[in-house]
């Protein structure tokens, strides 16, 4: 379309593997498929796959269980957890159930994925794509501890006062405008 925009096939190219092991359409399956090599699901399968190569889940294919592949084509529905050396294409009949750690996960915008990605991709000194990323040492807090420390600070300025029930007087609430000194920052 753009000049400066180059076509790109991230799909795994399947011509690189030798499938042998397939099951079959009317087949159920119950237990783990290991192989050294490539399997093609087309029918059922009730537990897990542990393959060298690529894994091909066909459209009417399914796969009740857990993954460990090279590379995997989901066009049938998986339910489980995936680990992933290399590539995860999930085309647009493909529909994942669990959670995914690759290297490089290529989704069709019409299939379904609930769960985490986890990208075990290692990141250059550099940071991603070429920025630089400085390190900063800032401290995560819990959402607990945040608040124990919004909370102080606002006793600190005089917000909150003593709440007694039996106090025949009226307590107003209304908190002070904040200071950027205020509120902590925490960068993720």
């Amino acid at each position: 379309m753009f000049g400066f925009m180059k076509e790109r096939d991230d799909k795994i190219n399947l011509d690189n593997y030798t499938i042998t092991t397939i099951v079959g359409a009317d087949t159920v399956v119950e237990g783990t498929i290991i192989t050294k090599s490539s399997v093609r699901i087309d029918g059922t399968l009730i537990g897990g796959v542990s393959a060298e190569g690529v894994v091909i889940l066909s459209r009417n294919g399914k796969i009740k269980g857990n993954i460990m592949a090279e590379n995997i084509v989901v066009a049938g529905v998986v339910e489980g957890n995936m680990q992933i050396r290399e590539k995860v294409n999930v085309e647009p009949t493909g529909e994942i159930y669990g959670d995914i750690t690759t290297k490089s996960l290529l989704i069709d915008e019409e299939s379904v994925f609930q769960g985490n990605c986890y990208m075990n991709r290692e990141v250059p000194e550099t940071g991603g794509r070429g920025k630089r990323k400085n390190a900063k040492s800032e401290k995560i807090v819990s959402p607990s501890e945040a608040a124990t420390a919004a909370m102080g600070n606002m006793e600190q300025r005089g917000v909150m006062q003593d709440l007694n029930p039996n106090a025949d007087e009226e307590i107003s609430l209304r908190p002070s405008p904040l200071d950027d000194d205020d509120i902590d920052f925490v960068e993720v």
